[in-house]
């Protein structure tokens, strides 16, 4: 919490990135996150989601189901194995929807080509 500000992290425990011989971990990027603020009833969310390539088609209709607009996808590193993926999103509505979104997207996360599971 930061005044008026909720941030949640969430770290991908199910699966080892590296980039140019250094493991990536959540204490240094490999996250997904939500930052809400507002009031119960009218909220803003903003965040990011860390994903693998196969990942962000599921991980964008989720968003979009839940009214979640996203800002951008990308990446934050250079030579990483596997190739992450970030993708930023924003929301505007009750508190509760926001945060349903935002796990909807999480849920798209550990599943397809690689078997894996998302631990939240």
């Amino acid at each position: 919490m930061n005044g008026p500000t909720y941030k949640y992290t969430v770290g991908r425990a199910d699966l080892q990135s590296v980039m140019m011989g250094t493991e990536m971990t959540a204490a240094i990027g490999l996250n997904s996150w939500a930052a809400f603020a507002g009031q119960q009833a009218d909220a803003h969310v903003a965040g990011d989601i860390a994903m693998l390539e196969h990942e962000v088609n599921p991980v964008i209709k989720a968003l979009r189901a839940h009214n979640l607009e996203v800002v951008a996808v990308h990446n934050h590193m250079l030579f990483d194995q596997p190739r992450m993926m970030f993708l930023h999103y924003y929301g505007r509505g009750p508190a509760a929807q926001l945060a349903t979104g935002f796990r909807a997207a999480l849920d798209q996360l550990g599943k397809g080509k690689t078997g894996m599971k998302m631990k939240h």
